[in-house]
């Protein structure tokens, strides 16, 4: 059964990948392609691209070697929902990694970069998402 969101949702990219660390580039580059044809200029597509990338990552090291999936869709005018589905259902674990750690602010940076984000169940594991404001001219 297909509800009115799902009917009004339009998919700019629904992706699978093998969920290794080769997954993060090959997947950002790929949202950049499919925002650049959907009307965003590269400039613009930088902080989709940086919050497709720390989405990945967690995935990729929540699932290592398993498959993860990657969407793009408009829901809302002037927004853009990033989803990212990986295998493990526990929910995401935001950090707060001291001044000289090398990883754990993926969340923080995904925080700052979008107007929200959160987690859900669903498909046997977890979607963490996030929505993005676009400029309205485009």
């Amino acid at each position: 059964m297909t509800t009115a969101a799902q009917e009004t949702r339009k998919i700019l990219m629904d992706h699978e990948f093998l969920s290794t660390p080769a997954a993060v580039s090959i997947t950002r580059r790929a949202a950049v392609r499919a925002l650049v044809v959907w009307g965003l200029s590269e400039a613009q597509a930088e902080d989709f691209e940086l919050v497709v990338s720390e989405l990945v990552t967690n995935a990729v090291t929540q699932a290592r070697h398993k498959r993860i999936k990657v969407r793009i869709c408009e829901e809302v005018i002037n927004t853009l929902t990033i989803e990212v589905w990986d295998s493990v259902p526990a929910p995401p674990h935001r950090e707060a990694p001291s001044l000289d750690a090398e990883d754990g602010r993926g969340l923080l940076i995904v925080e700052q970069l979008a107007a929200h984000y959160g987690w859900r169940p669903g498909d046997e594991g977890k979607w963490v998402f996030a929505v993005l404001e676009v400029p309205p001219n485009v």
